[in-house]
């Protein structure tokens, strides 16, 4: 399970994994539930985020082969800490 919260008040964000599917389970702490309790989780690969929100997902790594993957912002000049060539919003998940 993953919590992946925007504390930027202006900025999205797309947080994207490519290769391991993202079961979306709540938004801001919350199940995602509709008004008569019926479940509203969603399967995507991409989770974007407006200032101040949270998203609960789950990687389902079934199937999914070993080796690394990366969880990053898909605007890639995010990727980068402004003048500095490495660093930025990503991390790795590692399979074995």
């Amino acid at each position: 399970r993953l919590r992946i919260s925007n504390l930027s008040v202006a900025d999205f964000h797309s947080i994207t994994v490519l290769g391991i599917p993202m079961t979306v389970v709540g938004k801001d702490a919350r199940l995602l539930r509709g008004a008569n309790g019926s479940n509203l989780y969603y399967r995507t690969h991409t989770i974007t985020l407006g200032g101040g929100e949270a998203y609960d997902a789950i990687l389902d790594t079934t199937g999914v082969a070993p080796g690394t993957y990366f969880l990053y912002d898909a605007r890639l000049n995010h990727l980068s800490n402004d003048t500095e060539d490495y660093g930025g919003m990503m991390t790795e998940i590692r399979i074995q």
